[in-house]
């Protein structure tokens, strides 16, 4: 139970306006741009993630109280003349801190540190000395900046449409700089951004089972620290009236020589296509002069990486959590303990970089052998298995996505959706996906599958099915985090006793179509 509301124990100081010259020699200083890596960034969530900060051995250390723990919100950030020795010695003392909070009024194994980047988790890996494990964080969406300011191309084709329709349906649209005389009306427009969105997302939760009606609102909390003191925190807004009425704003910082970071997008739900407007828009204005654009992460919440994946980034910037590697205490063994998915890798001394550099393409009639092997590697029961002649023929079906994942030259992933024509529409299916057991567990098959469905919406189709084993708990896992949801129970559909589930998803702009058709008897 929490008895510190507010974290009045923490005994650290509030993140200050005073403090700015202070945090941007720090972040400066940094080679690898992240969203996260800004006094604004910083400062704004300060309130809503009840942020404080210490100097701990030539280290500026940032922690976070907002989920009722204490965590390390960001990596020990380096002072001029830090060394290997000071780090080590930094990570050491955070931990106490918040091991010493955390057994008072959480627990210490809510003691962690967040967001930390590639280039952070090499400097504690050159560090030594400490027993560290690192898992995976939701990463920065970068895009080019040209292809944000026109939406060119197929992929895009859905956002310029809408940004088209916007301008049509509302001739009388203007955009202007962002000042103090819309802060009234940008807070009043986020505050109707707010409700509609608990209203519209009911029970959606993120990976860590944080309900986005949570998140919201510190998200609400964090965008009027920004509104408030937008000037001081110098960040670069705009503006998008139609008429009189302010109906989106927008605001961003630039991140690095290269990089434009959109801090704060928010657009009325009335006016159709005014987000798609107000983000071109705001790149062409301010950003156009800059390669690319990062839009930050997408909180693990399915319906946002749906978003900003619709927009095709053109890479994901990695970000980490980092934890202590904790003795194991073996006890009796009870079956309740036993843990739905494989424990963090962990490393004593130096920290690897364990990512594997995988690329993904797609198939070609000459990889059909190596994916069979794969298919063979991966499945125990020849009826799970597709054949060589099966391999040939999807490959070569115009009606199939097959996108490989190749590794040091290596197939070790493939995924297949097919497109299935109905009589007055289409859908897709997620027909099959296989990761070598070598490279399990790295997040190969979430991208494979990411990518067919990509390649599904790039065709205009939106509602996409899978099956999967009912005992295949990891799978079904990925399956929800990607948004889809049990859609009906197919009883021996594997062989006897061997149960299947069958999944759906229907992204947000298909819920209309879908009451149309239920309406009129379509079949599924």
């Amino acid at each position: 139970m929490n008895d510190d509301p507010g974290g009045r124990h923490v005994g650290l100081p509030h993140i200050e306006l005073t403090d700015k010259s202070h945090f941007d020699s720090i972040f400066a200083a940094l080679k690898q741009p992240v969203s996260d890596y800004t006094f604004a960034n910083t400062f704004m969530w300060g309130g809503a993630l009840k942020l404080y900060w210490a100097r701990l051995h030539r280290h500026t250390c940032v922690f976070a109280n907002g989920t009722g723990d204490l965590t390390l919100l960001l990596p020990p950030l380096p002072e001029p003349g830090a060394t290997d020795a000071d780090l080590r010695d930094a990570v050491r003392d955070c931990f106490e801190k918040m091991d010493a909070y955390n057994d008072r009024y959480a627990d210490r194994s809510r003691s962690r540190i967040e967001y930390v980047s590639d280039e952070l988790i090499e400097r504690l890996s050159a560090a030594g000395g400490l027993n560290l494990s690192v898992s995976p964080f939701s990463g920065d969406y970068v895009y080019d900046m040209r292809k944000m300011i026109e939406l060119d191309g197929k992929s895009l084709k859905s956002k310029r449409h809408s940004r088209s329709k916007f301008m049509r349906d509302y001739p009388d649209f203007r955009t202007a700089d962002f000042c103090d005389d819309h802060v009234a009306a940008a807070d009043d427009l986020l505050t109707l951004w707010q409700r509609v969105g608990d209203a519209s997302h009911t029970g959606e939760v993120n990976e860590d089972h944080l309900g986005s009606d949570v998140l919201r609102e510190r998200d609400t909390h964090a965008c009027q620290n920004a509104l408030r003191y937008w000037k001081e925190l110098n960040l670069t807004g705009m503006s998008l009236f139609v008429g009189d009425k302010l109906v989106g704003f927008t605001l961003g910082e630039q991140l690095s020589p290269t990089q434009a970071s959109i801090v704060i997008e928010k657009t009325h739900p009335d006016f159709y296509g005014s987000a798609q407007y107000i983000f071109s828009e705001f790149c062409r204005q301010k950003w156009a002069d800059l390669p690319e654009c990062n839009v930050g992460d997408d909180w693990g919440i399915p319906s946002l990486r749906f978003t900003k994946s619709s927009y095709r980034p053109t890479r994901l910037i990695n970000k980490h959590i980092v934890t202590l590697a904790r003795p194991v205490v073996v006890g009796p063994i009870n079956r309740y303990d036993i843990p739905l998915a494989n424990p963090m890798h962990t490393m004593t001394g130096a920290i690897e970089n364990t990512a594997p550099q995988v690329t993904l393409r797609d198939a070609t009639p000459s990889d059909a052998a190596a994916i069979f092997e794969l298919e063979q590697a991966c499945f125990e029961s020849e009826d799970e298995t597709f054949t060589r002649r099966q391999v040939r023929y999807v490959i070569g079906n115009p009606r199939a996505h097959v996108r490989l994942a190749e590794c040091e030259g290596r197939i070790v992933g493939w995924c297949v959706a097919l497109v299935r024509q109905h009589r007055h529409w289409r859908s897709g299916r997620v027909y099959a996906v296989a990761v070598s057991p070598t490279m399990q567990g790295r997040g190969i098959g979430k991208r494979l599958i990411t990518a067919v469905m990509n390649a599904l919406r790039d065709t205009g189709i939106e509602r996409m099915y899978l099956e999967v084993r009912h005992d295949n708990a990891p799978a079904i896992r990925l399956y929800k985090s990607l948004g889809y949801v049990d859609h009906r129970f197919l009883p021996n559909y594997y062989g006897e006793l061997r149960h299947g589930i069958r999944m759906r998803l229907i992204t947000p702009a298909h819920h209309l179509f879908e009451e149309t058709a239920d309406r009129v008897s379509v079949a599924v």
